[in-house]
């Protein structure tokens, strides 16, 4: 084996294993892509064979594009890679079944060179799905936001000459009302959408089996929800507050992207923390969105600038988490000071017998320098030096007043001794 090959080896066994819940992300776009076509089927029994020409060609242009860009980048292109497949799906699943073919093509050229731009697979930082589609509704909404009736076959070839409408999505922003749905008619998709956004109970069914297949981060999906539920509440569209929470929970792209482009796994914040402020951020600002922008497909505009702060995001959590732990040992450790403190007063018979409810406090004598009756302010002599040089620069310490008394009448006992001693010894 040659010098080049062994270091590739090492670099391909030093680089981490990139995973979504233990899982890996080839396997997490595998279920994913399982989801979107059983939406596809939906699409096809309600609009026909053309719902399928337009994800098919979504997905074709998206691999191709991705195969270039890969080219002019000097990357390896790899065909196993299912992630520009789910992003061409979702792109196509977006539209409505009347677009027409040229918007999709430059939809997915656009998603993949977006993608690139950013530094291809796993460096993106916007969904490129997304990206794409928030693109096209901003500049042909008369193509991108407007659909045909549910039911309505479309022929695959040729322009559609057919009436398009509005979604519920705009009556609700524009009009503040929509039109009352039946259950039948919420779970079935009976209302105007695109492709694969009105399939309410296939979408619910698909979101359960990827959570238990470990592909969908829940915490993102139940705040997020919870959040813009807890917001439609409180600033619902019209008066009657249940209808107005079912028509925003299922017009626009709110469950579809909540599954599938909210929960990319290159997008969304890695801690915990950091994904419960994610689904915070994103239902708050759809609720801003919806009732005080009115801006139509607002879930994809709000995800894109959740998008742009999920690396913030992401640091805000760790900061929060430092904070947290810091607060905690700081508590715990005044906690155990004061137990410790306290026990040692309980236990401790040396200390605690001197403890009582009065205590003595013994104040020190201190020299003040106080103006004299004439203003005149006397400073307080200094006391001299104990410790003096004496012969031959020897330090001796010098005795106080009291010391040479005590020493002075100590000679003076001793002189008396003295003479004592004499007197008998005389008169013996």
């Amino acid at each position: 084996m040659s010098e080049p090959e062994r270091e590739n080896e090492t670099l391909t066994a030093e680089k981490p294993k990139r995973s979504f819940f233990g899982r890996k992300y080839k396997s997490v776009y595998g279920d994913q892509l399982i989801c979107l076509c059983a939406l596809l089927v939906m699409g096809i029994w309600r609009w026909g064979a053309r719902a399928a020409v337009i994800c098919a060609l979504s997905v074709l242009v998206s691999m191709l594009a991705d195969y270039v860009c890969c080219r002019l980048t000097k990357k390896t292109y790899n065909f196993k890679d299912l992630s520009t497949v789910v992003s061409g799906m979702c792109l196509g699943l977006l539209m409505p079944a009347s677009v027409g073919y040229g918007f999709v093509v430059f939809g997915a050229a656009l998603a993949m060179g977006i993608k690139h731009i950013f530094g291809g697979k796993d460096n993106y930082i916007f969904n490129p799905a997304c990206l794409s589609y928030a693109f096209l509704a901003a500049s042909w909404p008369s193509q991108v936001l407007m659909y045909p009736r549910p039911g309505e076959i479309i022929p695959v070839f040729g322009d559609y000459s057919g009436s398009l409408y509005s979604g519920l999505e705009s009556y609700l922003v524009r009009l503040g009302t929509a039109h009352e749905l039946s259950v039948a008619d919420i779970f079935l998709g009976n209302f105007l959408g695109p492709i694969g956004t009105t399939h309410v109970l296939i979408l619910v069914v698909c979101g359960i089996c990827l959570i238990f297949r470990r592909a969908l981060s829940p915490t993102v999906t139940l705040v997020t929800f919870a959040a813009f539920t807890a917001g439609s509440f409180l600033f619902p569209a019209y008066d009657n507050i249940n209808s107005a929470m079912i028509i925003e929970l299922i017009c626009g792209n709110l469950l579809f992207g909540l599954l599938f482009l909210a929960n990319d796994p290159q997008t969304i914040p890695k801690s915990f923390l950091g994904k419960i402020y994610y689904g915070i951020v994103i239902g708050v600002m759809l609720v801003i969105f919806r009732h005080l922008a009115h801006t139509e497909a607002s879930f994809v505009f709000v995800l894109l600038l959740a998008n742009a702060v999920s690396l913030h995001i992401d640091r805000f959590a760790e900061g929060t988490i430092k904070v947290i732990k810091n607060t905690f040992t700081w508590l715990r450790k005044s906690a155990g000071s004061f137990e410790r403190v306290k026990n040692e007063a309980q236990n401790d018979e040396e200390k605690t017998r001197y403890i009582g409810d009065t205590q003595e406090i013994i104040v020190p004598l201190m020299n003040y320098n106080m103006p004299a009756v004439d203003n005149k302010v006397i400073k307080a002599a200094k006391k001299p030096p104990r410790i003096v040089k004496g012969k031959d620069n020897v330090p001796v310490r010098k005795k106080s007043v009291f010391e040479k008394l005590i020493k002075e009448n100590k000679t003076e006992k001793e002189n008396k001794e003295k003479n004592k001693k004499e007197k008998k010894n005389e008169k013996e």
